[in-house]
């Protein structure tokens, strides 16, 4: 069976660079591209982290473009307490070896649909996306698939009703759920339920390869965080979840519903109202419930080990 061709439009991130590393570990998927977008850290910032991280998996052969560097309206924000001022943990970098695509990102993820069938994995604001559907009216309606990390039903992460993606650019996202692609969303009701323990950092340092050190490097001072932020150092990893749907789709339960993005609440901009009424089970949007974190954990270290220096 051939590999999913995939686009990943991504804002990295430490979590998003984990991601990425096992997108490009697993045989079943063909990354043709990877687009930038601002979010946790300006658009430069993330650019430059979609660059390092494709380089650090020595895949030059992949373009890396910068799309929008601000929201559709909404002032331009950030996140680097969580991922550290330059996104991937303040760790000392070498400039990368892949260079900086000089197309348009937003134009990139057009053309990389023209060429066939392709399945998006969007783990940042849907900024790109959604300027996408509106330069090109319908071209919604040529993806095979478009995977989305953000939202919550419970409980948001930047506000008590808001996750950061989605917080990050409510216009761009009441735009992209309102186009017509077949949506499978990863809520933080669902991520919440993926992390990884010191035990996994520890393992990624014993491969004894760039790649776990960097990764086990990276994911230290997101553990310190969580450890402020929630009483343990279990690092949550909501935006492999989005690439782990592609690896083990049956591992992850899902359901048909109806997402709707506040865009004007005082207290709920930003917020998802995710409809599970049993009239949206044949919705073009499915969003993950659960999902068996012990056969998330062994699929990613798996992978991991395979990249070697």
């Amino acid at each position: 069976m051939a590999p999913t061709r995939v686009l990943i439009d991504t804002d990295p991130g430490v979590d998003d660079a984990v991601a990425i590393l096992l997108a490009l570990a697993s045989p079943e998927i063909e990354v043709v591209a990877v687009t930038a977008v601002a979010g946790n850290v300006p658009l430069d910032k993330t650019a430059l982290n979609a660059r390092r991280i494709v380089a650090l998996a020595d895949r030059h052969d992949i373009p890396v473009a910068a799309g929008r560097a601000e929201p559709l309206s909404a002032p331009v924000v950030e996140d680097s307490v969580v991922h550290g001022r330059d996104g991937l943990g303040d760790l000392d970098w070498d400039e990368p070896a892949v260079a900086l695509d000089p197309r348009d990102g937003v134009e990139l993820i057009a053309e990389m649909i023209g060429r066939g069938p392709l399945t998006i994995v969007a783990i940042g604001p849907l900024t790109n996306l959604a300027v996408l559907v509106q330069r090109h009216p319908g071209i919604d309606r040529s993806v095979a698939h478009l995977v989305i990390m953000g939202g919550a039903s419970f409980q948001g992460n930047v506000t008590p009703a808001a996750e950061f993606n989605i917080w990050a650019d409510p216009e761009a996202a009441r735009v992209v759920f309102d186009a017509d692609w077949p949506i499978t969303l990863m809520p933080l009701d669902l991520t919440h339920q993926a992390y990884l323990t010191d035990d996994d950092l520890a393992y990624l340092r014993s491969l004894g390869t760039e790649v776990g050190r960097r990764v086990a490097a990276m994911l230290e001072p997101y553990a310190q965080f969580h450890e402020r932020w929630y009483g343990n150092r279990d690092v949550i990893m909501h935006d492999a979840m989005a690439v782990y749907e592609l690896l083990d789709a049956e591992a992850i339960e899902k359901q048909g519903v109806r997402v709707a993005v506040e865009t004007d609440g005082v207290h709920s901009r930003g917020a998802t109202f995710i409809d599970r009424r049993r009239e949206h089970a044949d919705s073009l949007v499915r969003v993950g419930l659960s999902v068996d974190n012990d056969l998330f954990r062994a699929r990613l270290r798996e992978r991991l080990a395979t990249l070697k220096d």
